[in-house]
C-alpha cells in the first residue's frame, strides 16, 4: 500500500512570542543547526513516504514552499480559515483519497522536534504496517520521561499486535500530582498528536464521529467548528492503538524546551 504523509504546518507559533511572530511561527524558524522544524519534518517524512502533502494556512503558503524547495504547489493544501485541526485533516484527507486511493495516511506535527531520526522511521514504519492491516486509527505512544503537565496523555491497554497496544483513552493535561501518578505506572504516554490510518478507515470513522466536519468543503470551511481531532474522533473511536516511540520527541512549546533541545535561546532574543 502506497504510504503518504500529511504535514500540519499552519499554526500560529503563539508560545514562542516574540521569538515566533504571525509572519514568522515556530515551524519556519531556522535556528535548528540552520533549519527549520518544517524542513526537518518534511526530510523525515519523505524518508517514510512516497508522497508528502503540507496543510497550512493561505498566509503560509509560499512560505511552506519557498522554504522546502516545493515546486508543485498542488502538494500544498491550504486551509481557508483557522478551524483548529480537525477540518483541516478532514479536508486534506479527502482530497488525498481522491487523488491517491485507498493509501495510508501519517498526519505529523510539523513544529515538534526529534532527536534520533533512525528510531522514529522505525517506530513510525511498524505503525504505518499495523494501520494497512487493520481498521484502526493509530498513534505514536511517547515514552513519558518526567511529570510533564504540559502534555496530554494516553492511557494504554492490552497489547493487540507486536509493539502495538490498544488506547483506552486520552486524557487531558493532568494536575502535577497525576503527571506523577501516571509516570510511576508505566501504562501512560505522551501524546504527540501523530496519527497514521488509512484514508477509507479515516473517511468511515470521522463520518460516524463527526458527521459535520466529514462533510468539510472548501466552500463550508468557514462554518466549522473549530476543534482538534482528538476531540472530535480519536477520543470517540472504538479501535485505536499505539505503537510506543522513545527518540528524544519534543513539542518545543516553551523556550525552556528549546533549551534543552540545544537553542541558545537568549542570544536570538538579543540578536
Amino acid at each position: 500500500m502506497k504510504r503518504v504523509a500529511l504535514i500540519l504546518a499552519g499554526g500560529a507559533g503563539t508560545r514562542l512570542r516574540p521569538l515566533s511572530s504571525d509572519e514568522n511561527p515556530k515551524q519556519f524558524l531556522q535556528i535548528f543547526d540552520g533549519q527549520s522544524l518544517l524542513q526537518k519534518t518534511f526530510a523525515r517524512a519523505r524518508r517514510s513516504a512516497a508522497s508528502v502533502y503540507i496543510s497550512t494556512n493561505e498566509q503560509y503558503a509560499a512560505k511552506a514552499a519557498e522554504q522546502l524547495n516545493i515546486v508543485n504547489m498542488l502538494t500544498i493544501l491550504t486551509e481557508p480559515a483557522r478551524r483548529n485541526n480537525a477540518p483541516a485533516i478532514a479536508l486534506c484527507c479527502r482530497e488525498i483519497e481522491s487523488r491517491e486511493g485507498d493509501v495510508a495516511i501519517a498526519v505529523l506535527p510539523s513544529d515538534h522536534f526529534i532527536r534520533d531520526e533512525v528510531e522514529f522511521a522505525r517506530v513510525l514504519d511498524r505503525a504505518f504496517a499495523f494501520a494497512e492491516s487493520s481498521d484502526y486509527l493509530v498513534t505514536i505512544a511517547i515514552k513519558a520521561t518526567e511529570p510533564n503537565t504540559g502534555y496530554g496523555y494516553l492511557h494504554l491497554g492490552d497489547e493487540l499486535a507486536p509493539e502495538v497496544i490498544g488506547v483506552q483513552r486520552f486524557l487531558e493535561k493532568p494536575s502535577r500530582e497525576r503527571a506523577e501518578e501516571f509516570v510511576r505506572r508505566g501504562n501512560y504516554a505522551w501524546n504527540a498528536g501523530i496519527f497514521i490510518w488509512r484514508a477509507s478507515v479515516f473517511r468511515s470513522e470521522i463520518a460516524r464521529a463527526a458527521p459535520e466536519i466529514s462533510r468539510v468543503t472548501r466552500e463550508n470551511y468557514e462554518q466549522m467548528p473549530s476543534i482538534s481531532i482528538d476531540y472530535a474522533l480519536m477520543e470517540k473511536a472504538p479501535r485505536v492503538a499505539a505503537v510506543r516511540g522513545d527518540f528524544g520527541w519534543s513539542d518545543v512549546g516553551s523556550f525552556e524546551a528549546l533549551e534543552r533541545v540545544g537553542v541558545n535561546v537568549a542570544a536570538l532574543l538579543n540578536r
